[in-house]
């Protein structure tokens, strides 16, 4: 009866434990993939001499030579190089 018990609350931490590092690798991933859209928006307009550049359903204009403002999230953000 104690083994399986045990063996029970091992199966409960492990998969709680599986789904703690799952939902933090989702939203890292997700803080990157907006860092990585923000600096390729940059990059083509500044490329392309373009205002205005539209990724991933945000809209980003040109701030400046290294600040991008997002249209969607009504936030400025600088591009460090």
């Amino acid at each position: 009866m104690a083994e399986s018990m045990t063996a029970l609350m091992i199966a409960v931490i492990a998969v709680s434990l599986l789904a703690l590092v799952v939902g933090e690798s989702r939203a890292t991933e997700r803080q990157v993939e907006l860092k990585t859209d923000r600096t390729y928006a940059w990059h083509i307009m500044i490329k392309n001499d373009l205002s205005e550049i539209k990724v991933h359903d945000h809209v980003y204009q040109l701030r400046g030579t290294k600040c991008i403002y997002d249209t969607t999230e009504k936030e400025t953000y600088c591009v460090k190089k």
